[in-house]
């Protein structure tokens, strides 16, 4: 799986230039938007989870759609100003707040900007700063320092790992959601440092036990809640790594294989098209085993937004290129049970 266009079938086709590839293949900062962004080819487009949020809210005709951050401010969660309200985004130790002396002022800060503006501009920036500040202060009034029942809040502990941190907090938000009024949440939380120029072994082995330590928590906490069937836990990244060593570890490449988890999802299935040759003469391989992706990311997100509650006629909004694949492309009944 990996970000695509259109499908290409072979290194034959690649080479030609007859079909139109993302740009800038194999470099971080341009994939990791085309992976968030899901190939859209917009720079305005936002991010998919983003555009789910979008849907879903117009669906609806109100806000049900809530987006949450424990790393960062990903383009995977911006969607339509105006549709959906911006992403709230923590920290690996909870809501970030304001310092003391900003905190002296917040009271002044929120009654300055009550107040009508003649530009929009204006009046978009006070909404925003009014907006935060009232999210700030519901998510700390929830969440706080909450604990999670006596086995979860153990399980985290004796991993502390940035990743189980997040998880942690993801956790925490989802103990909180009758307070917090949640109907469609989403999460977003990262790992890095699976850049392996130098390292493909013991770095990755490293990472992904980090990673399964802290689904594994976040996994027990849902199925203790009874809600497991209701979550889904995915990954992705921007691209895989060359089959072929460097000489010490593995450089960038295209598609990679990810998962995807959760109580309702049909486990036990490998989904997409796995290459019969992964020779350097392999057709799918563009060279010291970067191969081309099989299966778009819209392929595995069709399903995914499907379960989420997308209607089929905006579909075309959430993924503008799905038409351009008739293949592996799976649908809520082929993820799901």
């Amino acid at each position: 799986i990996g970000p695509l266009f259109e499908p290409i079938a072979d290194n034959i086709e690649f080479k030609q230039g007859t079909k139109q590839v993302p740009p800038s293949l194999f470099a971080h900062n341009v994939q990791t938007a085309e992976t968030q962004g899901v190939s859209t080819g917009d720079a305005t487009a936002g991010g998919i989870l983003g555009r789910i949020g979008d849907a879903i809210n117009m669906q609806a005709g109100e806000e049900v759609f809530d987006a949450y951050s424990v790393f960062g401010t990903p383009l995977a969660l911006e969607g339509a100003p105006g549709v959906s309200r911006p992403a709230d985004v923590l920290t690996e130790v909870g809501v970030s707040s304001f310092t003391p002396t900003p905190s002296m002022f917040e009271h002044n800060i929120v009654e300055m900007n009550k107040h009508v503006a003649d530009s929009i501009y204006g009046e978009t920036f006070s909404e925003a700063i009014s907006s935060a500040i009232l999210r700030k202060n519901l998510l700390e009034q929830s969440i706080g320092d909450s604990l999670l029942d006596a086995t979860t809040e153990a399980c985290f502990t004796r991993l502390e790992t940035p990743i189980s941190n997040q998880f942690k907090q993801v956790t925490r938000i989802i103990a909180q959601r009758n307070n917090l009024q949640s109907k469609r949440d989403v999460f977003y939380v990262q790992l890095g440092s699976f850049d392996s120029h130098s390292d493909n072994y013991f770095g990755t082995a490293e990472k992904l036990s980090m990673l399964n330590g802290a689904i594994q928590c976040f996994a027990n906490n849902m199925k203790g809640n009874g809600l497991w069937n209701d979550v889904t836990v995915m990954s992705a990244s921007e691209f895989g790594r060359t089959l072929t060593s460097n000489g010490a570890g593995t450089d960038h490449a295209w598609g990679g294989n990810h998962f995807i988890a959760g109580g309702s999802i049909a486990g036990g299935k490998i989904h997409g098209k796995y290459p019969d040759d992964l020779s350097e003469n392999g057709p799918l391989n563009i060279g010291r085993g970067r191969l081309i992706p099989t299966t778009s990311w819209e392929g595995l997100w069709k399903g995914v937004a499907e379960w989420f509650g997308v209607e089929s006629q905006n579909m075309a909004f959430v993924l503008p290129n799905l038409s351009n694949f008739q293949t592996n492309v799976f649908g809520k009944t082929d993820l799901y049970k």
